[in-house]
């Protein structure tokens, strides 16, 4: 496993993933900065307000498109001149190229959450954010947020693999988010089917007049039956497709 996921990493296009990471974090920083000073007669300023303003788009819209963006280039290599035949020469069970992906997959996403709170963060201090950092909020965003897409990550792994044109898989991805509008405004234990929306769940804080209302212990539930489940198929699929 551990030569899998170096040579996932060896073949990830880095340079593309950090220009998006980069992009996300500095577009929701710049938002949230403005819309702390634009807003200010409606949302009293704070650093909790500044943090509201600015992971209403990443939870709601870049971050799972990002997912579904990264999965297609995880694939995009094996997707060029027959590079799955190759893929599958790998000494060993099947299953294990899904999941060097899908860790290689989960990693990035992981990253992308650290860097969007280093922005956040850096924000602030440009702004000048008035109060004290809402610290408990952050970690249980940060950590359960990067829970929350896991399923979706399984998902658009297995979407990514089968669908073979980068162009199709992206435009299924923005099929997937633009919907997020309307779904996040149903109550969590309905919308959090779709493992699309879930981010946008845990990640908004409670306290936003605008947050859709949330049961956790239903919202958990889901997110590891479904995460489970959409692994399961992933690596069945795997195994049983024909890659000749």
């Amino acid at each position: 496993m551990r030569m899998l996921l170096r040579a996932e990493a060896m073949k990830t296009q880095w340079k593309i993933v950090l220009l998006l990471i980069l992009l996300d974090t500095l577009i929701n920083a710049a938002m949230g900065v403005e819309q702390l000073n634009s807003l200010k007669e409606f949302f009293k300023p704070s650093w909790t307000t500044l943090y509201i303003h600015s992971v209403n788009l990443h939870s709601m819209f870049f971050y799972p498109l990002y997912c579904g963006i990264l999965a297609s280039l995880l694939c995009m290599y094996e997707h060029r001149d027959g590079g799955w035949k190759l893929v599958m020469g790998f000494p060993g069970p099947r299953h294990k190229i899904f999941f060097a992906k899908y860790l290689v997959l989960v990693g990035i996403l992981a990253l992308v959450q650290v860097v969007f709170m280093l922005g956040y963060l850096t924000a602030g201090k440009l702004a000048g954010a008035p109060g004290s950092l809402p610290w408990g909020t952050l970690v249980y965003t940060g950590l359960g947020g990067w829970i929350g897409i896991l399923p979706l990550a399984a998902l658009q792994l297995i979407v990514s693999i089968k669908v073979r044109n980068f162009g199709a898989s992206l435009a299924l991805s923005v099929g997937y988010v633009v919907p997020n509008i309307v779904l996040t405004g149903f109550h969590s234990s309905i919308g959090a089917w779709l493992p699309f929306t879930i981010p946008y769940y845990v990640m908004m804080p409670q306290t936003a007049i605008f947050a859709p209302r949330v049961e956790p212990y239903s919202l958990w539930a889901i997110t590891l039956f479904t995460g489970l489940v959409y692994l399961l198929i992933g690596r069945r699929f795997f195994e049983k497709r024909d890659w000749l």
